[in-house]
């Protein structure tokens, strides 16, 4: 085959992709078919990316955590890319469907509460002031999760891994971002039948599949133990964010009178 100069950078190629930038090689004018073709070469990436890495991820998300680990920047998609498009994809579906995220946020709030505030109360001002801040900042906050699920997956359930602790990253991001599908579902299941799912049981989906990407992972002790542990890194982490949250909460009733003023007794 007769080389062919990249006409994004210009180098020698005798293949469909360059292999200095990825630019295709074989690019005709922009037609309805061209279009749609471009479209899936994003979408699926140059060899399967997107297909594997949903796959992967669904079956086992330890050993695609470890293949990126190992190197391999190829098959998948970025932990930190995948983990932020799946946010994306979540406020993309809410909006063809109409349906918000506070809204969503809300009703999973109610099927996991024991207690309601008043209607009408500070309190549930303040409830609903904090929902909508978390919507409008879903991607940070799950982000912030993020760093506390690696320190305590390091330095307390798997010291003994050999991983970094920027390493021991990749996965929750993996995991994080792969478990917003449980919410997607749940969108569509609202916009057919009027209820979203238990949010219960997707939180015990969720919290299975979170041990089972550890288990997945850390091979060098028995699945079950590592499946444990894996939970534990979640629990563990959830509740260092709360604890963090709650003295910042502290902090913002004591600097700020309007907070403050959320929290007096019910009369």
């Amino acid at each position: 085959m007769e080389a062919i100069k990249c006409i994004n950078c210009g180098s020698d190629t005798t293949s469909k992709f360059c292999p200095e930038c990825g630019q295709r090689t074989g690019v005709k004018r922009i037609t309805f078919r061209e279009g749609w073709n471009d479209f899936w070469a994003r979408v699926y990436g140059f060899d399967g990316m997107f297909p594997n890495t949903l796959r992967d991820l669904t079956i086992k998300p330890g050993k695609a955590s470890q293949l990126f680990i190992d190197g391999n920047r190829i098959k998948y998609y970025g932990p930190i890319g995948y983990f932020f498009l799946m946010i994306t994809l979540l406020y993309l579906v809410g909006s063809l469907l109409d349906i918000t995220i506070v809204e969503f946020m809300k009703s999973a709030g109610k099927s996991m509460s024991v207690t309601q505030a008043k209607a009408g109360s500070e309190q549930e001002k303040f409830g609903e002031m904090i929902v909508q801040y978390i919507s409008d900042n879903l991607k940070l906050v799950t982000f912030l999760s993020i760093p506390l699920q690696a320190f305590t997956s390091r330095y307390l359930f798997f010291r003994k891994s050999n991983l970094n602790y920027f390493e021991h990253t990749i996965l929750p991001f993996y995991v994080q971002g792969h478990i917003y599908w449980l919410s997607i579902f749940s969108l569509i299941i609202f916009s057919l039948s009027g209820t979203f799912m238990n949010a219960v049981i997707s939180a015990f989906i969720s919290l299975a599949y979170f041990g089972y990407g550890y288990a997945d992972l850390f091979t060098y002790q028995s699945k079950v133990k590592a499946f444990f542990k894996g939970i534990g890194v979640y629990l563990t982490s959830q509740l260092l964010l709360m604890i963090l949250l709650f003295f910042l909460l502290i902090a913002a009733i004591l600097l700020f009178p309007e907070v403050r003023e959320m929290f007096k007794p019910i009369k």
